[in-house]
């Protein structure tokens, strides 16, 4: 990527983008997300895939292809993207055994749950305790929409509900739970549970209310790209009233410290 630094801030020391979406491991795909992210000033992206078709309650095949299209891209670019495996609660016995082949053995690094079960559903119980087991993170995407939400998909409070259950493991709640003022306040006491900055509009004050109400080192900044842009969404960041050092950690300190990269 180029060394030159996006017009309107200075250098931080590695700019990481925890919440990025990718449809397969095609290389004209991977290298237009890979050209805008230089643009952006990004060093390394972490990646999910949701399946080459998105649907609400993955079939195995679509777990499979998602694992093996996540594997392929982070092969042709390991210095730039960092993977997840997608996993469901439907199909807990696979979900373990692509954990085992693509984390255990590399070069896989975090766990991705999207809308197919509640965060704490007792059927990802296994799964969590596996995460546990290898020191592996868990990106969960939570939403409280005003329109109303899919049939399972998770809230903060289901989060809260999980890191009672297992104080232990390391989870980030994607889109800092939709209502980011009530979030923070609902997930407070759990320390093991960290908020990303993906999705949604750039709202002046986002950042400033979680580092009151989480501290720091619980935020994460992600763009969901590439349905969103990676300048607005990093604008969060750059834009709020935090010192230059806190900045840095939220733009990648504190992902390097749980995904040890």
């Amino acid at each position: 990527m180029s060394n030159a630094a996006p017009i309107g801030y200075t250098a931080f020391a590695m700019i990481i983008d925890v919440h990025v979406h990718i449809v397969d491991a095609h290389e004209s795909g991977l290298r237009e997300l890979l050209d805008a992210a230089d643009r952006a000033g990004i060093d390394r992206l972490c990646i999910s895939s949701l399946g080459r078709e998105w649907r609400e309650f993955p079939t195995p095949q679509d777990l499979t292809d998602a694992a093996e299209d996540v594997c392929a891209a982070c092969e042709q670019h390991p210095d730039r993207f960092i993977g997840a495996i997608y996993a469901s609660a439907d199909h807990a016995g696979l979900s373990l055994d692509l954990i085992d082949r693509h984390i255990g053995a590399g070069p896989l690094r975090f766990l991705k749950l999207w809308v197919s079960q509640y965060v704490d559903d007792p059927r990802l119980n296994p799964i969590v305790e596996r995460c546990i087991e290898l020191d592996v993170p868990i990106l969960a995407h939570t939403w409280l929409k005003a329109t109303g939400n899919m049939t399972r998909e998770s809230t903060y409070h289901h989060v809260a509900a999980m890191a009672r259950r297992y104080p232990e493991m390391k989870l980030w709640m994607a889109h800092a739970g939709g209502r980011w003022e009530e979030a923070g306040r609902v997930i407070r006491e759990f320390p093991n549970i960290c908020a990303d900055l993906s999705g949604g509009e750039p709202e002046d004050g986002i950042v400033d209310c979680l580092v009151d109400t989480l501290g720091v080192d619980r935020i994460f900044w992600g763009s969901d790209a590439p349905g969103r842009g990676f300048a607005v969404q990093m604008s969060k960041v750059l834009a709020a009233g935090i010192a230059q050092t806190e900045k840095d950690l939220i733009l990648g300190g504190n992902i390097r410290r749980w995904l040890h990269v």
